[in-house]
């Protein structure tokens, strides 16, 4: 006698859940994942926390601010488990978000454990990102430093400002303002003039632009 199988499939060729768990899932799944993204479409800077350690001044961003790569791995992962409870092709969908969850996964970890800072000491300032496995530092020695700047650079959406040291031999040096460099922004600039290193003003007459003058306002 021949075995009969539920079908998966509609006329229209759209999959017809085998468990009703799967519509909620599914659904959990877009609405989570739009409210994130227009979230982070809409999100100002993250809160920073500043921590004093002897001579040095660190910052650092809040947990929250990390949340999305937390988030998004645990969407991947339930929307495996939601194909793999659908036969046929679809468990071949489920192997791959478990993959992709897999390396969000990982990178998620890599990120949240990861030191990311921005540390300011009488002599130098240092920004740290990237992951754990592949930190990007950036460093602006004030022992060297003879004139520092922002300076305005074309940006994909928008312009983006980036932290220009010259030292006395010539050789420059560009650190990319953004999140905790904003913030540390004030305290640098001040740092460097005791320094007695010349500031470079902009248009507005400040040493800090118009536009990142309005970020750290928020």
């Amino acid at each position: 006698m021949e075995k009969k199988t539920k079908a998966t499939v509609d006329d229209y060729g759209n999959p017809i859940p085998v468990h009703p768990i799967q519509v909620h899932l599914a659904r959990i799944i877009v609405v989570v994942a739009f409210v994130m993204i227009i979230a982070l479409q809409f999100s100002g800077t993250s809160y920073i926390n500043v921590a004093t350690k002897g001579d040095s001044t660190v910052y650092t961003e809040n947990f929250s601010s990390k949340l999305p790569f937390i988030i998004f791995p645990v969407l991947t992962g339930i929307g495996a488990f939601v194909f793999a409870l659908q036969p046929g092709i679809y468990r071949f969908f489920s192997v791959a978000l478990v993959a992709i969850t897999a390396w969000m996964a990982f990178n998620t970890f890599d990120i949240v454990s990861s030191n990311h800072n921005v540390t300011l000491t009488p002599t130098r300032v240092t920004r740290e990102v990237g992951t754990k496995a592949k930190p990007i530092r950036h460093s602006i020695d004030f022992t060297k430093t003879a004139y520092l700047y922002i300076d305005q650079v074309p940006g994909s959406r928008e312009p983006k400002h980036e932290l220009v040291a010259i030292a006395a031999d010539g050789a420059e040096t560009r650190v990319p303002i953004s999140g905790m460099m904003r913030f540390a922004l004030p305290q640098i600039l001040e740092t460097a003039s005791q320094r007695n290193i010349i500031i470079g003003m902009s248009e507005n007459g400040s040493a800090i632009p118009d536009a990142l003058q309005r970020d750290l306002s928020k």
